[in-house]
């Protein structure tokens, strides 16, 4: 016991008492929001060795040589709103990076242009027993920390952006020990493989599980829907006039699989189903729109609110299961 006091008083005298390291303190969310409500993870590691990749649970909501966690939120105008990047464990800010454009990068020419700057604006910080944390994808300009200082859980780093090698506003997260790459949902080695032993490293408190799917985001259009300004919040909630050429629900996935079935329903004011429609998915994708709709076949449609779901179901592991998103409509 002796012993034990002086070493604790050796350490007080020293400075502060060194925090515990990543695995015993746990790892809190990389950014400030409300997991499936208000942001989404798009991507999980990928811990296939090989070009076909795999997550943790052996699916495929992950892309070849992925080493992190992508936190998505909903859309551009949710960006430029302010999205807090925060400390997901305390540490010390070993490296920062600003300076990069926030901007979507959809074609490969761009891509190849962003080498050696695939993170874009970033943060890592360092913890005691080897570990670190990456954050990437920060806005530029957003970037509240400097090197050397040290930061606790839930300290603000930055805004969520677009810089670095993406195609959507999210903060991706690298968990590192030693050099090396660890799955944060099972506390393996990114060469682990899939389907062992899950010793997540997230705090309980944190609440996140296994998504095999994110219907994210979903609404109405008065024709065919434009992609682009969805994706970029330029999205009205205004009523639709009566001669409203027509009613298109659509929807916007992360984690899509081939052999997925959507459907598609609106039912109007009086109860009655005006689409009714199935789409078979044929392609597996990481990100996908979809929409269905129903052109007026009378002079107008009838006043009043108008209720929209898109239902996914999925054969998994010898069952289906289903994911739904809603949306109403007033027309008037």
């Amino acid at each position: 016991m002796k012993h034990l006091a002086w070493a604790v008083l050796l350490a007080l005298w020293c400075g502060t008492v060194a925090a515990a390291s990543v695995d015993e303190t746990g790892l809190g969310l990389p950014l400030v929001c409300h997991l499936g409500e208000t942001c989404w993870v798009a991507n999980y590691v990928d811990v296939e060795p090989t070009e076909a990749a795999r997550d943790f649970r052996c699916k495929g909501r992950t892309y070849n040589a992925h080493d992190g966690t992508d936190f998505a939120i909903r859309d551009r105008a949710v960006m430029e709103q302010g999205v807090t990047v925060i400390a997901a464990a305390p540490g010390t800010v070993l490296r920062v990076r600003d300076g990069v454009e926030d901007r979507a990068l959809t074609d490969e020419g761009s891509k190849r242009a962003i080498a050696g700057r695939e993170c874009g604006n970033g943060v890592v910080l360092e913890h005691d027993g080897g570990w670190q944390t990456q954050y990437c994808h920060l806005r530029r300009g957003s970037i509240r920390v400097r090197v050397g200082e040290r930061v606790e859980r839930g300290r603000p780093l930055g805004l969520v952006g677009l810089s670095g090698r993406t195609e959507f506003p999210h903060v991706h997260l690298t968990v590192r020990r030693n050099g090396q790459v660890i799955d944060p949902f099972t506390g393996r080695l990114q060469s682990a493989g899939c389907g062992g032993e899950e010793k997540p490293l997230w705090r309980a408190d944190v609440n996140i599980s296994y998504e095999y799917v994110a219907l994210y985001n979903a609404g109405f259009w008065d024709g065919q829907p434009d992609v682009e300004a969805i994706r970029n919040g330029r999205v009205s909630n205004r009523p639709l006039p009566p001669t409203a050429t027509a009613l298109v629900l659509w929807v916007d996935v992360f984690g899509i699989q081939a052999g997925d079935l959507v459907r598609f329903r609106i039912i109007g004011p009086d109860g009655k189903a005006i689409l009714d429609k199935e789409e078979p998915v044929d392609r597996t994708q990481a990100r996908r729109f979809m929409f269905a709709g129903q052109r007026r076949r009378a002079d107008t449609w009838s006043p009043g609110t108008y209720s929209g779901q898109v239902t996914l179901t999925r054969a998994l592991d010898g069952h289906l299961v289903e994911r739904s998103i809603s949306r109403t409509l007033t027309i008037q």
